[in-house]
């Protein structure tokens, strides 16, 4: 499979697209949903002429619950269907300046400048004991982009969570708090205890954020030892203190809880298995570096303008390069001597990059993990939209009958929608990567000028003079930095992360010629260019050559005619 972009008049690319399973198991769920959703509507319907309207009333909300996550996960699959890229996007690697706008941003000067410039990729270190087991475990993985390795250590976190917890429930268990009806208001407790603590890192939706927005860790040191001190002591404490602790509000079995963590540390598992199976190698990160040393009598200014123009002229199809930065160098004539620096950091327009021009069978990488193992996850995904289905027409039945275990089946419904939910995100986060291809160059000038004045001409004898100011630059340093930069992007305004760089030898020298070429062919004296001021200067010269000699005035017939005269 290949990229497919529009013309270059449009400048919109239309991607294949990376969802396309996905959206057929999103799909999938969204009509057995919306039909179990409908047909527990009619079942409320019959129940509110022949039955409790109370109850009637709480079956609808629960039919219509589901008829909600329906059209969320059709509207969820209407938005994917297909991405375009239009103006502007993707988005840039750094803040990006308008055609007549100068400066910079801390971002350009801070990554992509020091990136070119130290030739290596930045990869943030562990920030807590966990992620830097998960890194000892996984080493290949710090190669990954940012947002697949916040979501593995999120992940990560969640799992040794879920372990814990199974561990806990399973000590908790075997110890007990006896038979009886003491011993099953012990297990509830610590059933309800243990389904809560559990709750924050199992159901979040939301954990495929870069690692600088997640905040606190799931799991810390304190939180563990609490858990294993709750499973060897809990037990006993609330056996201990059983005659005065009221009857569970959710009467939550020990085996139902351990299979909700089961089913949690499935998704765990299936996730680390598709990233675990499409590790990356440490990327390239060459850069082609020229360093040079110019002696220029001109504005070094005019380096900046035809640097612009040499961008122009490699414009794919046409589209403006990302400007970065530019700083133009300042030149003040009237002093006599001073120092000046320029830059100009310059991006080619991103496009959709493909592993070694699809020759071979590869092709784009569309995922950060394993395909086959995302398409176990998608099919868990729906399996659990059926197993929350089938218990959501169990709830409207107890709720239909008056049974007393709604408040546990309500409870047990709802851990499984969510994680229903959190399985659809992982393998969208996992499966929804767009990479591009791009040429980053960067170039910088600093040295030191003197202002002086040039004249042309006999100032006795002759009656034509001119007078030049020029800017007389010794040893100006060049540098150029040139690399084809590939990148990736999560989502269609997901912020671009560089994953590898590799030079590019020929761009840079041809560039640095043309500009070494343009920059000392400039002239830096006032000559007369058109042909009026050539023939009068002629006219001017001859009639003068005359009268220092002394001769008589050539006839008016010899006299070239300047123009205008008749």
């Amino acid at each position: 499979m290949s990229y497919e972009y529009g013309s270059s008049s449009s400048q919109n690319f239309t991607f294949p697209n990376p969802l396309r399973e996905h959206n057929v198991f999103l799909g999938a769920a969204a009509g057995i949903s919306g039909l179990a959703g409908l047909i527990l509507l009619f079942q409320a319907r019959i129940a509110l002429h022949g039955g409790s309207r109370t109850h009637a009333l709480a079956a609808a909300v629960v039919a219509f619950a589901m008829i909600v996550i329906a059209g969320y996960l059709l509207f969820q699959l209407f938005s994917q269907l297909r991405f375009f890229f239009g103006r502007g996007r993707p988005v840039g690697l750094a803040p990006q300046l308008q055609p007549d706008q100068q400066g910079t941003s801390p971002a350009a000067e801070s990554v992509l400048k020091e990136t070119l410039r130290q030739q290596a990729l930045e990869y943030p270190e562990p920030g807590d004991p966990l992620s830097s087991l998960l890194y000892y475990l996984v080493p290949d993985l710090i190669y990954a982009p940012r947002p697949v390795r916040g979501f593995a250590e999120r992940q990560f976190q969640s799992g040794i969570l879920t372990a814990a917890l199974l561990a806990g429930l399973l000590v908790a268990a075997i110890l007990g708090g006896g038979g009886g009806e003491a011993g099953a208001r012990v297990s509830g407790w610590v059933a309800i205890i243990l389904l809560v603590a559990s709750a924050p890192g199992l159901l979040n939706p939301k954990a495929g954020t870069p690692r600088a927005d997640l905040g606190l860790n799931v799991l810390s040191v304190p939180q563990m030892a609490g858990l294993i001190a709750f499973s060897v002591l809990g037990p006993v404490v609330i056996a201990l203190i059983g005659s005065a602790l009221p009857p569970p509000p959710v009467a939550i079995g020990t085996g139902t809880l351990l299979l909700l963590l089961a089913m949690a540390g499935l998704l765990h598992g299936l996730f680390f298995a598709a990233v675990l199976r499409h590790r990356v190698a440490a990327p390239s990160t060459a850069v082609t570096t020229i360093q040079d040393t110019w002696n220029i009598s001109v504005n070094p200014a005019m380096l900046s303008a035809e640097f612009m123009r040499a961008m122009q002229d490699g414009w794919w199809e046409k589209i403006p390069n990302r400007r970065y930065c530019r700083v133009d160098p300042e030149v003040n004539l009237q002093q006599r001597a001073g120092q000046f620096q320029g830059s100009m950091v310059e991006e080619t327009q991103p496009v959709p990059f493909v592993i070694d021009g699809g020759k071979g069978g590869s092709d784009r990488p569309f995922s950060s993990g394993n395909p086959a193992i995302i398409t176990g996850i998608n099919a868990y995904a729906l399996l659990l939209t059926l197993v929350a289905s089938v218990a959501s027409f169990l709830l409207v039945g107890d709720l239909l009958d008056g049974s007393s275990g709604v408040a546990s089946l309500l409870v047990c419904t709802l851990f499984v929608w969510a994680l229903a939910r959190a399985a659809f995100d992982v393998a969208r986060f996992l499966t929804l990567r767009f990479d591009f291809r791009s040429t980053l160059i960067w170039m910088d000038m600093s040295g030191s000028y003197t202002a002086a004045e040039v004249a042309q001409g006999n100032r006795y004898t002759a009656n034509l003079q001119t007078s030049s100011q020029i800017v007389q630059i010794e040893g100006m340093t060049f540098r150029l930095w040139v690399a084809e930069v590939h990148s990736v992007a999560f989502g269609k305004d997901g912020q671009r992360f560089i994953v590898s760089m590799m030079g590019q030898p020929d761009l840079a020298n041809g560039l640095a010629q043309r500009l070494k070429a343009f920059i000392t062919s400039q002239a830096t004296l006032v000559s007369f260019g058109s042909t009026g001021d050539q023939d009068r200067a002629q006219r001017s010269s001859m009639m003068n050559a005359q009268l220092n000699l002394g001769n008589a005035p050539l006839p008016f017939d010899r006299i070239p005619p300047a123009d205008g005269d008749q």
